[in-house]
């Protein structure tokens, strides 16, 4: 039985891991090496750690003048302000107190982003979900259909399904639930460890024993809704988002 080939980086603080479940050729493996690169680009661009990345860019500029952005960042800063809209400001990617997005301005004709105030942008609850939907785009233009990525045990996205499958199994990590994707993005979001996910209305910890799950058409709406769910302690609603496929809330099991 082929089982494929496996492609892996470190970025973003843990591990991404593509396969591909068809026979390694020269082309397929380009494809796989293009998917990572996307990855560890986005890493370098998003990164809120590196003086050269787009948050510290943002900070140092855009208070003062429009920063124009490229298509992609856009329409990952706009999906950030509406998740944010939709939740009355439990997702947040600005820190500087409550509703700091309301501080980040949009303009979809010039394509820029101007700050009201100075503030920091952290993309973080973003990042992986952007990277894991570029590097699909690469595997696509690549001629590649079926692969499965993921980053670390907590984002995956799903480019069609194995052969005789109607879709990838995956266990959701920290519960005893198993998903099946096709065509799909997983995000799961939980108090872990440090409490590293804070209520941006309040600034407090989120209390820790649940973990949030989203299942959604594009691995960014996935990562935002988890997020969102785990602050605000209860699952997407059907009218959140017409990308979302399903979204839950329960005990992590620990």
């Amino acid at each position: 039985m082929n089982v494929g080939f496996r492609l892996a980086t470190a970025a973003m603080a843990t591990r991404f891991e593509l396969l591909i479940p068809e026979p390694e050729t020269p082309a397929l493996r380009a494809a796989g090496e293009d998917a990572l690169e996307a990855i560890e680009e986005c890493d370098r661009r998003l990164s809120r750690f590196r003086r050269d990345g787009l948050p510290a860019h943002v900070e140092r500029h855009a208070s003062t003048r429009p920063v124009r952005l490229d298509v992609d960042t856009f329409e990952l800063l706009a999906l950030a302000l509406d998740v944010h809209a939709r939740t009355a400001g439990a997702f947040d990617v600005a820190h500087a107190g409550p509703g700091s997005s309301a501080d980040l301005v949009l303009d979809r004709a010039a394509r820029t982003l101007r700050l009201r105030r100075p503030l920091t942008l952290d993309l973080g609850a973003l990042a992986k979900g952007h990277a894991l939907e570029l590097a699909a785009r690469a595997l696509r233009a690549g001629g590649v259909e079926r692969a499965f990525l993921h980053g670390g045990t907590s984002s995956a996205l799903a480019l069609g399904a194995p052969e005789g499958a109607d879709g990838w199994r995956v266990a959701l990590a920290g519960t005893t639930r198993v998903v099946r994707l096709r065509d799909r993005a997983l995000s799961v979001s939980a108090q872990r460890g440090r409490a590293h996910v804070r209520d941006p209305r309040t600034g407090t910890p989120v209390a820790g024993g649940c973990c949030a799950w989203t299942v959604a058409r594009d691995a960014r709406v996935a990562e935002a809704w988890s997020t969102a769910a785990l602050v605000l302690g209860r699952a997407c609603g059907a009218d959140d988002d017409a990308r979302i496929e399903a979204c839950g809330l329960e005990d992590d099991g620990r």
